[in-house]
């Protein structure tokens, strides 16, 4: 139960849990930043990606509920279903991503004191980090979930102030005309309408967090229509902020930060070197009740995929403890202030690699045909099309995997290995088959 909550949670909480779970200070920073590549059509397709796959998610958790229910993680599903090694690569990888989500929101708040308050980005982290890890730590996924309520309500309260805010204090007739070509729709834009579905489904795919709300909703009525209004409150949040962030940019305003990612909070000063403190405070206070919110659903994430693999029915203090150790390296790298986009493009590229050979372990006429040798040569043929993509793109394969890794999100650096996955996986599966037809072997 401090892993899971199992089945107590009922519609109204569960819906506010999804939305806290995904929604955090990375949204204040990521979405304006995104716009300055990507424009309008690109911040559409970013915030709709960012709730859509919630629904996904709990629709497939469902499913996987449903035929594996006493499962604990994600990983516990993949032991049963595909075997050790398999289950070794996916807790790794859900290790990576969910550690990569940890740190971009770190480093979020840290941009927070660094840029906009003008202060040290150390102590800050290191409040976020404690506070959150010791309720965490008290009371598991539970009291994660109840404080997801409050932490939800105070956030968009805190939203819907500055957006009246900006309606009173924006003036559209000073913005150049027409719309400035980056702003507008461009090649990045509509390759986010490729890139971006993917990204953020198969990113949701290797994080604990949603899946945790799945096991513990109270029912399924209450995750279906939970995910929906919670993914529902995600996308209409995400696009509010990367506007604000549009508006900024199309109106040209002074700007603290060189990628874009402060142009919210130049916004709500309106072209003048600093907002009135009173707002300022209002925006910081919204950042923080986002990351506080994102980080101990993140934290109960890791810790989950950590004790259902290592400690699953030892004491609890096990978990625990383990709350406050999984924070020191994550901390340290965030202090670092790394481009959160970046952050993100290199965690959800790795998921991407792997979301497909791990579905197909939920079809039901491939149980037994799919393998776990066929899953991991899916992920293998699904990297080596990046490979290729990269050395094709750019004429040698350094600084192909420096483009898709670290550059940019092009569609096809998605969908090549969603695609080059399921080739591979079902290539395995037809090897097997005529090996176990020619040796005479049975499948388990």
């Amino acid at each position: 139960f401090f892993l899971t909550a199992r089945h107590s949670i009922p519609l109204r909480t569960i819906a506010w849990s999804f939305y806290a779970q995904g929604v955090g200070a990375w949204v204040i920073f990521s979405m304006p930043a995104y716009v300055v590549s990507a424009g309008i059509v690109g911040l559409v397709a970013y915030a709709v990606s960012c709730g859509l796959p919630i629904i996904i998610v709990a629709r497939v958790g469902a499913i996987l509920h449903r035929k594996y229910p006493d499962v604990l993680s994600l990983g516990d599903f993949v032991q049963w279903r595909f075997g050790t090694v398999p289950t070794i690569i996916v807790t790794l990888v859900m290790l990576f991503n969910m550690s990569i989500a940890l740190c971009a929101e770190y480093t979020s708040i840290g941009n927070l004191m660094e840029f906009v308050i003008g202060g040290s980005r150390l102590p800050i982290i290191l409040c976020v980090a404690i506070v959150t890890s010791i309720y965490t730590a008290a009371g598991g996924l539970y009291v994660s979930i109840l404080t997801d309520v409050a932490q939800g309500v105070f956030g968009i309260a805190l939203l819907a102030v500055m957006a009246i805010y900006v309606a009173v204090t924006y003036r559209p007739e000073s913005l150049p005309t027409p719309l400035p070509e980056l702003l507008g729709p461009n090649y990045w834009g509509w390759a986010a309408v490729g890139a971006m579905p993917i990204s953020m489904t198969c990113a949701t795919m290797f994080s604990e967090a949603p899946w945790q709300r799945i096991w513990a909703s109270a029912d399924e009525r209450a995750l279906r229509r939970g995910s929906i209004w919670g993914a529902l409150g995600l996308m209409i949040v995400c696009f509010l902020y990367g506007f604000g962030g549009f508006l900024a940019i199309w109106a040209g305003f002074p700007s603290s930060s060189d990628d874009g990612s402060t142009a919210f909070f130049d916004l709500l000063g309106a072209g003048q070197a600093t907002a009135p403190a009173w707002i300022t405070i209002f925006a910081a206070l919204s950042t923080v009740t986002m990351n506080e919110g994102c980080v101990d659903s993140i934290q109960n994430g890791i810790v989950d995929t950590l004790a259902s693999r290592f400690f699953r029915g030892k004491s609890v203090w096990y978990p625990r403890v383990l709350v406050f150790l999984i924070n020191v390296p994550i901390v340290f790298v965030s202090l670092k202030g790394y481009n959160v986009i970046i952050l993100f493009l290199i965690g959800n590229l790795v998921c991407t690699i792997c979301a497909v050979p791990l579905l197909l372990g939920l079809v039901d006429s491939l149980e037994g045909y799919v393998t776990g040798w066929s899953m991991v040569f899916g992920m293998i043929t699904g990297f080596f099309s990046l490979v290729v993509f990269g050395f094709l793109k750019l004429g040698n394969i350094a600084d192909g995997m420096h483009y898709i890794f670290i550059e940019a999100y092009d569609w096809p650096s998605f969908v090549l290995p969603l695609v080059f996955s399921a080739i591979g996986v079902f290539i395995a599966a037809a090897i097997e088959g005529v090996i176990r037809k020619a040796c005479g072997f049975a499948y388990p």
